[in-house]
């Protein structure tokens, strides 16, 4: 059964369970924030697959995440900085025009399956994201603060680990709209397994070359 459900077009993916700060300056979202803060209700995030951010509405992706707002920080001008949570993917059915200044969407609510053997595709994910992590500090000395994310998700269910791996990784837009479509956790982390691995190997090429340039001295 459909909802309606205020949208927030981006260039960017929100996964469940995670944190994105936004700047809201555009009248629309400055009214969007206001009615969501004051009546303590939730709107959509979607990606943008073609407009812009500012302007004209966007055309969205259709699978897209419900945003709860959680900190704002509001400015005397009347634009104000807001921390979002990722909570429930939903289904795009439509768009309800002319509703409001902002988008506002016929929305349904998606179940979030493990899918088949998603146990053991967490475990190769979290040694894959392991690598990662280890790939990312040679490079760049800073961890981002994700060092003990590997310990963090040991014995966590393989849903909640496929998002906070998504999460964790600095891919473009589009790969992160596939890692938010896809059906169950199980291909998510097989998807995510694949990234992983990917990334980890170009900063190990990374290193190699600033090595060879003398930019970055061997770890002991």
């Amino acid at each position: 059964m459909s909802e309606l459900l205020p949208l927030f077009p981006l260039g960017s993916v929100l996964f469940p369970g995670a944190l994105l700060p936004l700047h809201i300056f555009e009248p629309r979202y400055r009214l969007l924030v206001r009615r969501c803060v004051e009546r303590e209700q939730p709107f959509g995030i979607v990606l943008i697959r073609s407009g812009s951010e500012v302007g004209p509405a966007a055309e969205p992706h259709g699978i897209g995440t419900e945003a709860r707002i959680v900190g704002v920080s509001p400015l005397a001008d009347g634009r104000s900085y807001i921390v979002t949570r990722g909570e429930r993917r939903f289904a795009l059915d439509g768009i309800v025009p002319d509703a409001e200044p902002y988008l506002v969407g016929r929305v349904r609510y998606l179940d979030e399956r493990e899918g088949e053997d998603a146990s053991g595709h967490a475990g190769e994910a979290l040694e894959a994201l392991g690598g990662y992590l280890v790939a990312v500090l040679a490079v760049t000395d800073d961890a981002r603060g994700e060092r003990a994310l590997t310990e963090e998700l040991q014995g966590v269910a393989p849903v909640d680990v496929a998002w906070r791996i998504a999460g964790s990784m600095a891919v473009d837009p589009a790969e992160q709209q596939s890692l938010l479509e896809m059906a169950n956790a199980a291909d998510r982390l097989v998807a995510e397994t694949r990234i992983l691995r990917r990334e980890t190997e170009l900063l190990g090429d990374l290193l190699v070359r600033l090595r060879a340039n003398g930019e970055r001295q061997e770890l002991n």
